[in-house]
């Protein structure tokens, strides 16, 4: 009895510890409870830091899937935005094509641009008709900004087309403002020029240049360009004069061509 009366004590001291730490407020009392919650806090933060870096380390994996994800979704969806406004400007180019098709007298095969050649790339291309289709060499090329140039070369499926500042292109044209005529050809240099200006030609920068009724290929009133540099002549010989085409070699990418 005597021997089991020392461990009951302690546990009676142990039971009544934490309800005297509770309800009597002492500074060593005081002290040592907040040692215990110390303690205790410190012993939760230890426990607990592992897991809080696990669960953000779940987390972020997570995250950074969603993430990929949502990238891939967003790429396709650029991917489709740019191949609709692609379509829309396709569309507007086809609708002037169409336009000028029916205000031509005239018969036309629509082609689309292919190739080019990449050592004259901005002289010649090739369209996607030839004799197949109908179309020869010698036939005018033309696009809804204006003269394009003429069919060199015809196979089955294929055409090449010299373009307007090539040297091999010529076309009878008219200033729009002083309605006098002359010959419009292109240029080892690649600008295109005016010959046969009478010598008192009035031509200024600035003035636009059309096909004339003279031109055997192309119809009247077709755009060619406009003056960019005059060179006056000397006594007894003509004016000299620059035209910048209206179409833009670079650009081409759909074109009419008459029959």
């Amino acid at each position: 009895m005597l021997r089991k009366l020392p461990k009951q004590l302690i546990y009676v001291f142990l039971a009544i510890i934490p309800f005297w730490l509770l309800f009597f407020n002492s500074p060593f009392g005081h002290n040592l409870k907040m040692g215990f919650m110390s303690f205790g806090t410190a012993s939760v933060s230890l426990v607990r830091m592992p897991v809080d870096e696990l669960g953000r380390a779940f987390s972020y994996r997570k995250t950074y899937n969603e993430y990929q994800k949502m990238k891939r979704e967003i790429g396709g969806l650029k991917a489709r935005l740019v191949a609709l406004e692609e379509a829309g400007v396709a569309s507007k180019r086809y609708s002037r094509l169409l336009d000028i098709r029916k205000n031509l007298n005239a018969v036309t095969e629509a082609a689309l641009v292919v190739a080019r050649d990449p050592s004259n790339w901005n002289s010649s291309l090739m369209i996607n008709k030839g004799r197949g289709d109908g179309l020869a060499v010698g036939m005018a090329v033309i696009n809804a900004t204006g003269v394009v140039g003429k069919i060199a070369e015809a196979a089955k499926d294929v055409s090449k087309v010299i373009l307007i500042n090539d040297s091999g292109f010529s076309v009878a044209v008219v200033n729009q403002r002083s309605r006098e005529s002359s010959l419009l050809s292109g240029s080892l240099s690649g600008d295109c020029r005016l010959y046969y200006l009478p010598e008192d030609a009035d031509i200024r920068v600035g003035d636009e240049v059309v096909t004339s009724a003279l031109s055997s290929v192309f119809p009247e009133g077709l755009r060619v360009g406009v003056v960019s540099e005059v060179y006056p002549g000397e006594q007894g010989t003509p004016p000299r004069a620059v035209v910048e085409p209206a179409v833009e070699p670079s650009k081409i990418e759909e074109v009419l061509v008459i029959k």
